[in-house]
C-alpha cells in the first residue's frame, strides 16, 4: 500500500517535514525502539570497539572533506550529489563516477578479469575466510583496473543482503542464503576483503544493499512491503546490522521499494535514526538507479520530484544513482524543503570517501596503489576460483555410493541437459577469459575429446568489451552481451575468414534502430560490415541480421561498434556467425580414450524439441553412465523478474525421467542460478549435486566432486522447498508464517545447513562452560568431531539455540554459530563456540515495549549437521535481565524516537 502526501507548493521546510513524519508515524509505529532504560553504543565509548579505519583518520579525512565542500557554491554541491559527479576545476576537484561498477562475486568487466561463484554458491561453503580471501582478491583487481584505467573504487556491490525468504524471488542468486547469522558472517568477511584492513585508506567500497525489505522484483519500484516489528527487528535488520557494527561498511543502498507506505529512500528513520543515530554508520547512503524519481512515480509519495528529492536529502539518502536530486534539489531550496546544511553534510560524505582512497594524496603515500595489474586473472586468482567453486558443490544424495564415479570402468559418459553446454556465470558477472562449462569440465577430467562445432562465435569468445557491458542468460539456452548503450564496443578473439561472404549477427531489442559497425583487426581498423538492429518486441526476443562481406581471408580480431540512442540500453547481442559454414570434424578417441558425449536434450524453458529429444536418450542408452545437467538461469529469474514456482523449466523433468528410464546409472548436477524442486528426480535418481553457478571454474569443480579428486563439503545455505505450496503467499514478510528453517514447520526437500559427503563424521564429548547464563556473562559450548571415514573431507559443525518457552511466538531453532573443518580420515578435532547473553537469538522484539527482551529460563543448545540433523544437545537456564542499561542484541536511542518514521 502507497501513500501520497499532498503538499502545497509554498510549503516550507518545517511543515514538509512534519507532514511526512506524521505520514511515517501513522504506518509504521510499532517499529521504532522505546530509549527508556536503555544506553547507545556510539564510537569513542568503551563498549564500541571499531573497525576498519580508525576514527583518527576518518576525522581528518572529514575535515579535509569540509574544506573542499566550504568552496563550492549551492549550485556545485548540488551537482555533486549524482553518480555521475562533474569536475570543479576551480577549486581542482576532478569529476568522479561513484557507480565505479558492481563486484557481486567479481568485477563486472570484460576481461581480463576473475569470476567466482554467485553469492548463493559460495555461501554453501560456510567458510567466511573463503569470502575473505575471495573478496580481497576482487578489491585487488579493482585497484589494479583503477590504477590502470582510473575507472574509480566505489562499487554497487557486494553484498546483497535481502535473504532467499523465499526461493521465488528473481535475486535469490545474489543472497548469501536465508539465515542472518551466516549471511552476516559471510557479509562482514565480504567488506573487509573488499575495503581492506589499512586503519587510513580504503581499498574500495563495498555496498550493503538494497535496505531494506526489497524481496520482490517484478514490481520493486512500486511495491510497499508490509512488515510486523517484529519482523523488521528480529529478522530483516539483522544482516545490515552487523555490516554497520562489525565490519564499518562505508556504503549503503536504499531500495526501490517501499517499507509500511513508505520509500526506503525516503525513509529518515532507516537511513539516519537507524543507520547513523544507532549503529554509527560513517559512510554514504546510494539510491538505487531512480529510486528516488521513484518516490514521485510510480510510488505516487510526493507530487513533485523536487518535492521527492527533498524528502530523500532530508532523510539521509546522500547520493542519486540518477539525476533527481541535481536537476530538483535546487527547487527544493528555494522551497525551504532542504538547506545548504543538509546538502553540504551529504557532499562531505561522499568527499570524506574519496579521501580514504587517496584520491588526493601522494600515489607512493597510498599502499594499495602497489598493486599491480598482474594480480588481474593471475594464477593465484584462477586457482582461488576453482577453490571457491569446489568448496560451494553441495553433495545431495548418494544412494549405495554411487559416487565417486571410477574413471576406469567408463568407455562412454553422456552429458545430457541444458546448461551442461555453457559455463553460465549469473548475474552482474564479468567476461573472464577463463570460462569451463560442465561439459568441458568432465570431458577433460576423462582426458576426452571436446566437440564444439563453432558454428557460433559465442561471448565466451570474447577478449574485451568496453565499460558496462556484460554477459548474461539468454532465453535460447545460451548466454548473450547486454547493457549495450551508445558507443559501446567489443572485441572477439581471432576468426577464420576464408571462404566466408556473409556475417549474420543474432541479436534482440524492445526497441529497435541500435547499429552494430563491424571492424576487423583493431577497434579503428578496416570496416566490413554494418547492421542495424531492427525491433524484436523484447530483451529475450531473438532474430538474425546479416550482411555480405568480401575480400577478407585468414584470422582476424573481430569488434563490434555500437550507436544509437543515448540514455540506455540499446539492444543485445547473442552470436555471430561467419558464412557459410563448415563444421569441423568430430575427433576420433584414442585407443583406450573414454568417449564423451555431449547432447543438451531440451533448452532451459523452451517447448519440447523431439529430435533433441530423442538425440539425448539415445545417448543415455549406449552409455555406461549418464550426467544429466540441468536448472533454471536468468531467463528464468533474474533482476526485475520474479519467478512463479520453483520447478525445472521447460521439459527438464520429462527429459530426466527419459534418461533415468534409458539408463538407471544416471546422476543429476543442479547448474543453476537457484533452488529448484527436484521430488521425482531425489526419490529415484541415485546420486544429486548441487553446482549452484560456480564461476569460471565451475566445469572443473564439478568433475573434481565427480570423479572424486575433491571431496564435497558444502551445505545448503537455504531451504529447498519440495513446491511453492509449502510457502505463504509471495508478497507477504512475516517469516514466522512459515518461511525459512526457523519457523518452517514441513518436510523440506532438502533442509537448511544440509550436505553430504564421501566420509563419515562423528560427534561426543559435548561440553558448556557454564550451567546458568545471565547479564554480562558468555557461555562457551564445545565438542569433538572426528572423521570416521576413509577420505579427508569437510564437516560444517552448526550451532543452534532453542529458546526458551516466551509469550510470543519463537523460531523452532536458531544458528548462532558454525564452523567449517577439515579433517583427514580418523582425526579429531575439538570445535568451540561463544554464546554471550546479547545473542540475537536470545531476546525477541517486544512490541509493546517496544525493545529487545529476554524470556528467562530453560534455553536448549544443539550442535548438528544440519539445522535437521541434531547429533548433541544439552540446556542452559537464562537469568532474567536486570540490568535497565541492557538492551540485548541492539542498542536504543533517544535520536531514533525524537525523529521517528518508523
Amino acid at each position: 500500500m502507497s501513500h501520497s502526501l499532498v503538499v502545497k507548493h509554498t510549503i516550507n521546510r518545517r511543515a514538509f517535514l512534519a507532514g511526512a513524519t506524521a505520514v511515517g508515524a501513522a504506518t509504521l509505529a510499532g517499529c521504532a525502539e522505546q530509549s527508556q532504560g536503555n544506553a547507545d553504543i556510539k564510537a569513542g565509548s568503551p563498549e564500541f570497539e571499531r573497525v576498519g579505519i580508525s576514527e583518527a583518520a576518518y576525522k581528518k579525512a572529514w575535515q579535509r572533506a569540509s574544506a573542499m565542500v566550504a568552496k563550492m557554491t549551492l549550485a556545485e554541491k548540488i551537482a555533486q550529489t549524482g553518480n555521475q559527479a562533474p569536475a570543479i576545476k576551480r577549486i581542482g576537484l576532478p569529476a568522479y563516477n561513484y557507480y565505479s561498477g558492481e563486484a557481486l562475486h567479481g568485477l563486472v568487466r570484460g576481461g581480463p578479469v576473475t569470476s567466482f561463484p554467485l553469492p548463493l554458491a559460495m555461501a554453501c561453503s560456510w567458510n567466511p575466510s573463503l569470502a575473505l580471501e575471495v573478496y580481497t582478491a576482487v578489491s585487488d583487481e579493482a585497484r589494479a583496473y583503477n590504477k590502470k584505467e582510473n575507472v574509480g573504487l566505489a562499487y554497487y556491490s557486494p553484498q546483497t543482503l535481502n535473504l532467499h525468504r523465499d526461493p521465488r524471488w528473481g535475486r535469490c542468486e545474489e543472497a548469501p542464503g536465508e539465515d542472518p547469522c551466516l549471511a552476516g558472517t559471510w557479509a562482514v568477511n565480504v567488506i573487509k576483503g573488499m575495503q581492506g584492513d589499512n586503519p587510513n585508506y580504503l581499498k574500495t567500497t563495498a555496498c550493503a544493499k538494497h535496505f531494506i525489505c526489497n524481496n520482490t522484483d517484478d514490481d520493486r519500484t512500486s511495491v510497499s512491503a508490509s512488515v510486523s516489528p517484529r519482523n523488521f527487528w528480529e529478522y530483516y535488520t539483522r544482516a545490515y546490522r552487523t555490516c554497520a557494527l562489525d565490519a564499518d561498511v562505508f556504503t549503503f543502498m536504499s531500495a526501490y521499494s517501499a517499507i509500511n507506505g513508505v520509500p526506503c529512500s525516503a525513509d529518515r528513520f532507516l537511513l539516519t535514526s537507524l543507520l547513523r543515530d544507532r549503529w554509527g554508520f560513517r559512510g554514504y547512503v546510494t539510491s538505487d538507479c531512480d529510486a528516488i524519481y521513484n518516490i514521485f512515480n510510480p510510488h505516487h509519495y510526493l507530487p513533485t520530484l523536487h518535492q521527492a528529492a527533498g524528502a530523500a536529502m532530508q532523510a539521509g539518502c546522500d547520493l542519486n544513482c540518477g539525476d533527481t536530486l541535481p536537476k530538483h534539489l535546487g527547487k527544493a531550496v528555494a522551497d525551504e524543503l532542504v538547506s545548504e546544511a543538509d546538502i553540504s553534510r551529504a557532499v562531505t560524505r561522499l568527499l570524506t570517501v574519496r579521501v580514504l582512497f587517496g584520491e588526493f594524496d601522494s600515489p607512493e603515500s597510498v599502499p594499495y596503489n602497489s598493486i599491480g595489474f598482474d594480480v588481474v586473472d593471475s594464477p593465484a586468482h584462477r586457482e582461488l576460483a576453482l577453490k571457491a567453486a569446489r568448496q560451494s558443490i553441495v553433495l545431495l544424495k548418494n544412494d549405495n555410493n554411487f559416487l565417486p564415479l571410477q574413471k576406469s570402468d567408463l568407455k562412454t559418459v553422456a552429458v545430457i541437459g541444458p546448461t551442461a553446454g555453457q559455463c553460465h556465470l549469473g548475474g552482474y558477472s564479468g567476461s573472464p577469459f577463463v570460462r569451463i562449462s560442465p561439459y568441458e569440465g568432465i570431458a577433460h577430467a576423462l582426458g576426452a575429446s571436446v566437440y564444439l562445432p563453432h558454428e557460433h562465435v559465442w561471448p565466451q569468445e570474447l577478449q574485451a568489451v568496453s565499460a558496462g557491458v556484460q554477459t548474461q542468460g539468454s532465453s535460447e539456452g545460451g548466454v548473450n552481451i547486454g547493457w549495450i548503450d551508445d558507443g559501446a564496443w567489443v572485441q572477439y578473439k581471432p576468426q577464420d575468414f576464408t571462404g566466408k561472404n556473409h556475417i549474420a549477427i543474432r541479436v534482440s531489442s524492445p526497441s529497435g534502430g541500435a547499429v552494430i559497425h563491424v571492424h576487423i583487426d583493431s577497434l579503428d581498423g578496416r570496416k566490413i560490415a554494418t547492421l542495424t538492429v531492427p525491433r524484436t518486441g523484447g530483451w529475450q526476443h531473438w532474430t538474425t541480421v546479416s550482411a555480405a562481406i568480401s575480400g577478407i581471408t585468414g584470422k582476424h580480431k573481430v569488434f563490434f561498434k555500437f550507436a544509437g540512442h543515448q540514455g540506455g540500453p540499446m539492444c543485445n547481442v547473442e552470436w555471430f556467425q561467419l558464412q557459410p559454414v563448415t563444421a569441423p570434424p568430430k575427433p576420433q578417441p584414442r585407443p583406450g580414450q573414454p568417449v564423451v558425449v555431449f547432447k543438451p536434450g531440451c533448452t532451459v524453458e523452451g517447448p519440447k524439441d523431439d529430435t533433441m529429444f530423442a538425440e539425448a536418450v539415445d545417448a543415455a542408452k549406449s552409455a555406461d553412465v549418464v550426467i544429466m545437467v540441468c536448472g533454471v538461469d536468468q531467463q528464468v529469474d533474474a533482476e526485475a523478474h520474479d519467478r512463479k514456482n520453483t520447478k525445472l523449466t521447460g521439459v527438464q523433468h520429462e527429459l530426466i525421467q527419459a534418461c533415468f528410464k534409458a539408463n538407471p546409472k544416471t546422476v543429476l548436477v543442479i547448474s543453476s542460478n537457484n533452488t529448484v524442486a527436484v521430488n521425482w528426480e531425489q526419490e529415484h535418481l541415485p546420486a544429486i549435486v548441487s553446482a549452484v553457478f560456480a564461476g569460471q571454474a565451475q566445469g572443473t569443480a564439478i568433475a573434481d566432486v565427480l570423479f572424486g579428486n575433491y571431496n564435497p563439503g558444502g551445505k545448503t545455505c537455504c531451504t529447498w522447498y519440495k513446491s511453492v505450496d509449502q510457502l505463504p503467499p509471495f508478497h507477504n514478510y512475516d517469516i514466522m508464517k512459515g518461511r525459512t528453517y526457523m519457523y518452517f514447520e514441513g518436510d523440506p526437500l532438502y533442509p537448511f545447513g544440509y550436505g553430504l559427503s564421501y566420509t563419515s563424521f562423528k560427534y561426543g564429548d559435548l561440553a558448556i562452560s557454564r550451567a546458568t547464563l545471565g547479564a554480562g556473562e558468555s557461555v562457551v559450548v564445545s565438542a569433538v568431531i572426528t572423521n570416521t571415514g576413509l577420505y579427508a573431507g569437510a564437516e560444517v559443525a552448526q550451532l543452534y539455540v532453542q529458546a526458551p518457552a516466551s509469550p510470543v511466538k519463537r523460531p523452532i531453532k536458531q544458528l548462532v554459530g558454525f564452523q567449517r573443518l577439515e579433517l583427514k580420515p580418523g582425526e579429531s578435532r575439538r570445535v568451540e563456540f561463544t554464546v554471550p547473553y546479547t545473542e540475537q537469538a536470545l531476546w525477541y522484539w517486544q512490541e509493546t515495549q517496544r525493545k529487545f527482551v529476554l524470556q528467562p529460563g530453560t534455553l536448549k543448545v544443539l550442535v548438528g549437521s544440519s539445522s535437521a540433523d541434531i547429533h548433541l544437545n544439552t540446556v542452559i537456564t537464562l537469568q532474567p535481565c536486570t540490568d535497565a542499561k541492557l538492551g540485548g542484541p541492539e542498542t536504543l536511542t533517544t535520536a531514533a524516537v525524537n525523529s521517528v518514521v518508523m
